[in-house]
């Protein structure tokens, strides 16, 4: 069944349902379905068969009813935010031919209009390659960018609607369900949460992102609105608490490694799910039932397959063994094949479909993930391995054994300098981490669980994670956090402590300990003398360090020097 079949039965079956809802206005399907026809007839009339139209990536009824009406006119389709750079508007405009917008008039219904000169780029009769793909599309997506320029993705409808399907199926959805609709409208993750309720009978309720700020706010639009649907990312989960005044269901992670305290928090008040999947191959690709928070503490499965499309691992250069505490598991690069994987990139000259040969087979994600007992478990990202001092090392794989410590809600690794900048020269491996854990305590059970040249030397506890616009690891934010502000250092002992909580990450770094059981090594030693000639000992050396036995005796000796 398509996405229109599945859309036009609950028409039939539930008429004064309701279909969306805002913050002022509620639409009950009998009134969505003549909205969307009317849309779907316009475009009919304004845009040809094949032809795109941009769609104001607004919150409101009207770029639902677009999307729909779009769907029902059998017109692919793209989401435009006017908030995106003008540069990056003319150029999805330009590349995809676009020559109509559906904007949203002021009683919050879409009309056509013309695109905004200023996106139309001095082009306006744009010339498109997209006619060159093979069979129907449904809409076009452009990537993040994360890992290079942003591209353009051509999705078929096809594949989408088995998708949806099995969200509807597995997370029960009915006509008694209330999804948020969370993600940005640029964003795919956007597809399947309206799909899957408008397909299903389900009431959308859709707001303004004010109202879904991860913390204190989205905690009360859940409560307010009834929402029993809700899928989001690990960011918001981890920023916002459940209540026992939420009526939730089902809630999905998606965007991100889902982390074992999120499944003991949010699986409290409802059936929490793990999903996995690119843009390159439909949204989605893989779902997990409901997590057991039991079962989850040496990491989150990613889940079974969904949608029509299969996967599997491909050899990674080291070979594909590798060896746990708990043996040697299966771990290769994740590669989605069959019919899920999209048309491809639209470039200025062609359409790319995916594949080594080119043939649209399939799909190498770039994840790299583990098989063991039969569950596949996320690790990194392929791009994202980085050498230390020799070492072959995955962050996330180090990552995922920090949060599964006691009092660990989130960790981020990254490789640096001992002062905190970035670069390839970097000879620190430092974690940023959240939760209550004490650095000390972590470093200890860290010991017992990881090889040495995997143990971070930096263990930095922070109170909140920063996050970019498209729901990434603002890195640059944590770099920041550990710059050594020497203007609020006083005492001879205190610069000493502070340089070494710099350098370790133990904030509370205090004269009995030593320096090497805090986290130092060979390469923050010389960090550390290095920063002690900055600051006046200039004969400070490398023995000083490494004969002390605490930092008592180090500024002991030191301070018995001139500054």
């Amino acid at each position: 069944m398509s996405l229109i079949q599945a859309f036009e039965r609950v028409l039939r079956e539930n008429p004064d349902n309701d279909a969306v809802r805002t913050a002022d206005r509620t639409v009950s399907y009998r009134e969505f379905d003549k909205l969307t026809q009317i849309f779907a007839d316009d475009l009919c009339a304004e845009v040809a068969p094949g032809g795109f139209v941009g769609i104001e990536a607004s919150r409101g009824l009207g770029a639902i009813t677009a999307m729909i009406g779009a769907l029902r006119a059998r017109r692919p389709f793209v989401f435009l935010d006017s908030r995106d750079s003008v540069a990056s508007n003319s150029g999805k405009v330009k590349l995809l031919g676009v020559r109509r917008l559906a904007r949203s008039r002021d009683d919050g219904e879409p009309c056509l209009t013309d695109v905004p000169e200023a996106w139309r780029a001095g082009a306006p009769d744009p010339v498109s390659a997209v006619s060159d793909a093979e069979g129907e599309l449904c809409y076009a997506i452009h990537t993040s960018g994360s890992t290079g320029e942003p591209k353009c993705v051509l999705v078929r409808p096809a594949p989408l609607a088995a998708v949806v399907r099995d969200h509807v199926e597995r997370l029960s959805v009915g006509p008694d369900s209330r999804t948020l609709q969370f993600a940005r409208l640029t964003f795919d993750g956007c597809m399947t949460e309206i799909l899957w309720t408008l397909t299903a009978g389900a009431c959308l309720v859709v707001l303004d992102e004010a109202r879904l700020a991860p913390g204190p706010e989205l905690r009360h639009t859940l409560e307010h609105f009834g929402i029993t649907h809700l899928k989001t990312t690990p960011f918001a989960l981890t920023a916002t608490e459940p209540s026992g005044a939420m009526r939730l269901r089902h809630v999905i992670n998606g965007g991100g490694a889902c982390r074992s305290a999120v499944v003991a928090t949010w699986s409290e008040v409802a059936a929490l799910h793990n999903a996995y999947g690119a843009t390159e191959t439909t949204v989605c690709n893989l779902l997990t039932g409901p997590l057991d928070p039991a079962a989850c503490r040496d990491g989150v499965p990613l889940g079974d397959v969904v949608g029509d499309c299969a996967y599997h691992l491909r050899d990674l250069d080291e070979g594909a063994a590798h060896t746990r505490a708990d043996g040697p598991v299966r771990r290769g690069e994740i590669v989605i094949t069959g019919p899920a994987v999209a048309a491809g990139y639209l470039t200025e000259h062609e359409v790319r479909p995916f594949g080594p040969a080119g043939d649209g087979t399939e799909y190498r994600t770039g994840d790299i993930a583990e098989l063991r007992d039969g569950e596949l478990y996320f690790v990194e990202r392929l791009d994202h391995q980085v050498k230390l001092r020799g070492y072959r090392l995955d962050l996330g794989e180090i990552e995922n054994t920090v949060c599964r410590a006691e009092s660990v809600v989130e960790a981020v690794l990254a490789v640096e300098s001992h002062d905190g900048s970035e670069g390839t020269g970097g000879d620190a491996l430092v974690c940023y981490y959240l939760g209550d854990a004490d650095p000390r305590e972590l470093r200890r059970h860290l010991e017992g669980v990881l090889d040495p040249y995997k143990i971070p030397s930096v263990l930095q506890r922070v109170e909140a994670l920063p996050y970019t616009s498209n729901g990434k690891i603002d890195r640059e934010s944590l770099r920041g956090s550990r710059v050594l502000r020497e203007d609020a250092v006083a005492t001879p002992v205190q610069q000493v402590l502070t340089l070494v909580g710099s350098l370790t990450g133990v904030g509370d770094a205090a004269l009995d300990d030593n320096f090497y059981a805090l986290g130092g090594n060979s390469a923050s030693t010389l960090s550390l003398v290095a920063k002690l000639r900055e600051l006046g000992w200039l004969d400070a050396g490398v023995r000083d360090v490494l004969r002390a036995r605490d930092l008592r005796v180090l500024t002991d000796q030191l301070r018995q020097r001139s500054v």
